[in-house]
Order: C-alpha cells, then structure tokens, then sequence
C-alpha cells in the first residue's frame, strides 16, 4: 500500500499543478455563464512549458447557458457545443474536444488532455475573468443572467490527495504563486505546498503532510510592501531576464530524479502588469548531503527566501 502510494506522489509530483483538486461531483451548472482566459499549456511529465498566452496569442471561452461554449481567438470567434459528462468537458479547444478537469474554482480552470504525439499530459490553464473584461461583453444582454454558486471542492476516494494546485490572481496586475520545492521524504513528508499572492496583496498559504497535517494560511500584505518586492524582484534580482527552465545537464542529476527522498520541482510564477514569467526548477534547493544538483542562479533562491517570508509572518490560520 505504502508503496502504491509512493508510486502516485511520483506520476503527481513531476509538474505540481498536475495534482490539483477536483470537485467530487461537478455538473454543468459550475460552468454556466463564466468567461475563462487562458494563460498557458504545460507538459506534465516533464514540467516543460508548451505555450503560453501574450500579446500575440488571447484566447477567451464562455460557456454559455444554451450549451455553446464560443471562443475568441486574437479577435475571430468560433462556437461549438460543450457539456459536461463526469469529470470530463466535451468541446473543441486547440484541436482537442476531450478534457480531464483537473481544477475548478473561483479563480481557474485547469484542463488535461493527451499530449498530440501519445506522450505524455497536457495541462490547459485558465484565468477566471469578469463578464465585463471579457470581448463578448456587449453580446452578454443577449442572455438571462444566470447566478453561479461555488461548489466546494471534496477530495474524491479515487484521486490522491498528493496534490499541488496553483490559485493564480483573479485580474491583471501584480501575482506570485511558489509551488513545491525541495524532497518528499521522512517521516512525514509534504505532500501539499503552495502560496499564492493576489492583485489585492491576500496571501494564501496551503501545507499538507502524509500523515494528515493540513492548514491554510490567510494574510494581506501591504500594497507598498507587495510593490518594494515585485520591483525589487524584477530590478535586482533580474526575474524576468532568466530562464525558463533549469533542468539537470549531466547523468548523474537525472538518476536523482527517481532516487528517494524524491525531490520536488519548483514552479514559481511572477506577474507585474503585462509582464508574466514562470520559471521552473526540477530539482530546486540542497539535499540532505548539501548538495545542490542544478546550477540555477542565486536570485532564484533569494525570491523565494523572501515570498517565504511573507507567507511565515504572523498570520491568521483556518
């Protein structure tokens, strides 16, 4: 048993957003009228970013109460038919008309399919976005105004609770989110890390272990406090200048990939007005000999030494 569990953290652990939480039972109605922009496709294996939304690429869907799901892409829209069977939504999005929902909340979507070439998992991410922020805004009168209701989300029997999930902010502006790092291993390991930073400076901390050690950590950082960090993130510790990704480069690295303790990728995402960064680290920090097996540059740990800090502070636990 221990080691069929072992074996879950392993397939959930390799991009962290992968294991998210899923609503044990979703309808249709947790769709009706909502407007989603999407930001980026991950490949889950390998924790490599497969594309991501810009300029040059906005791509919004609202699911309508009639069953058409209509989409803008860079200004042409196109509908087609969505519904909802289990766990799955059925419609057309970049070639695919199959999707596993892997996260549904009041902030995103998030979306698998298989990856084109049979390998693998593709992770689709979506933004919740205001009626009014999105280009089908002056057909929305059009349609009965449809109150939607959160459904809380409920840990299924079947899905392991080895997960990671990522809240990202609701509108533009500024946002930080810190998911996992470091080994699962010990007595207790961490299955469950992550925090998020909002527009409006709330901090949400979410930790969980094996062994059923579980909180949620609520603050509000000072928007002066937010602003010096996120310049100072960008100016002095150069973010948005690095990679994208900092992956092993030798043999002996990859073999510490599957050795125990396992460690943790780290995914850390910045966005301060039209910039928007992730970076991701498949084997962040020292292990227990000291030893650091990927040569990403220091500012990286600088950041996350200081959003750590943040979400330690004294706050509110519920």
């Amino acid at each position: 048993m221990q080691d069929l569990r072992l074996m879950r953290v392993i397939c959930m652990i390799a991009l962290f957003s992968n294991s998210t939480k899923v609503p044990a039972q979703m309808s249709a109605e947790n769709l009706f009228e909502t407007h989603w922009r999407y930001t980026y496709t991950l490949h889950v294996e390998t924790n490599s970013l497969i594309h991501q939304a810009g300029d040059q690429w906005q791509h919004f869907l609202w699911f309508r109460a009639d069953s058409v799901c209509k989409q803008d892409l860079n200004g042409k829209t196109s509908e087609s038919i969505w519904k909802v069977d289990g766990q799955r939504l059925l419609f057309s999005f970049r070639q695919k008309n199959t999707f596993a929902v892997a996260r549904l909340n009041e902030f995103s979507l998030e979306l698998e399919s298989n990856a084109p070439d049979g390998k693998g998992i593709h992770l689709h991410h979506f933004v919740k976005v205001k009626k009014e922020d999105s280009p089908f805004a002056r057909e929305l009168n059009t349609l009965p105004v449809v109150q939607v209701q959160t459904v809380p989300l409920i840990y299924p029997d079947s899905v392991s609770k080895a997960q990671t999930s990522i809240v990202p902010a609701e509108e533009e502006g500024f946002s930080v989110e810190l998911v996992g790092g470091g080994y699962y291993g010990g007595i207790n390991p961490v299955q469950h890390d992550y925090i998020t930073i909002t527009n409006e400076g709330r901090l949400i901390h979410e930790f969980e272990t094996a062994m059923g050690e579980r909180f949620t950590r609520k603050t509000t950082i000072p928007k002066d406090e937010l602003e010096k960090f996120l310049e100072w993130a960008a100016t002095e510790q150069r973010f948005f200048e690095l990679e994208n990704n900092y992956d092993c480069k030798t043999p002996e690295c990859e073999k510490r990939k599957t050795a125990k303790p396992l460690p943790v990728p780290l995914r850390l995402r910045i966005a301060k007005g039209e910039r928007v960064k992730i970076i991701a680290i498949s084997i962040w920090g020292l292990d227990k000999n000291g030893r650091r097996y990927i040569a990403y540059p220091p500012e990286l740990d600088r950041i996350v030494d200081a959003i750590q800090r943040m979400a330690n502070k004294e706050q509110s636990m519920k």
